[in-house]
């Protein structure tokens, strides 16, 4: 299940990943962007590229959230920075701090789920790739 998500993230990312300018908004900043994707559907316009690396870069933001969290509470170690350090397990967290997590990683997933169906609107994912990955997603957010 998780290599099938990580799977799916990695295809998400490569669809959206090509952007060194992701603070930037406008249109001429996606130029690279909009190529890439025409190779996939000819037919997506400047406004669409716009609008998927918007999302894609609100995606991103909500993930280094729950990252922070998850460093925050111990849950995930940085192990350059402590390498014999083991990470907390979940359930050692207080109601709160589980809580708080559950709300970042369910914003999250909805955020990749808002994300896949923009993408499958632009005509950048295949309907049978669509559903495979929603399906993974909505479980990965329900399962949080």
């Amino acid at each position: 299940m998780k290599k099938t998500i990580i799977t799916s993230l990695a295809i998400l990312i490569s669809i959206g990943g090509l952007s060194t300018a992701w603070a930037s908004t406008k249109t001429e900043d996606y130029k690279d962007e909009l190529a890439y994707f025409r190779t996939i559907n000819p037919e997506i316009t400047s406004s669409q590229v716009e609008s998927l690396m918007k999302l894609r870069k609100q995606v991103d933001e909500i993930h280094e959230q729950s990252e922070k969290l998850e460093l925050e509470y111990g849950i995930l170690v940085d192990n350059k920075k402590n390498p014999n350090k083991e990470p907390k397990n979940p359930e050692d967290l207080t109601a709160e701090q589980r809580n708080k997590l559950s709300q970042a990683n369910d914003k999250f997933w909805s955020g990749e789920l808002q994300l896949l169906e923009a993408s499958y609107k632009a005509g950048l994912v295949k309907e049978d790739d669509y559903k495979i990955d929603k399906k993974n997603f909505e479980e990965a957010r329900d399962n949080n």
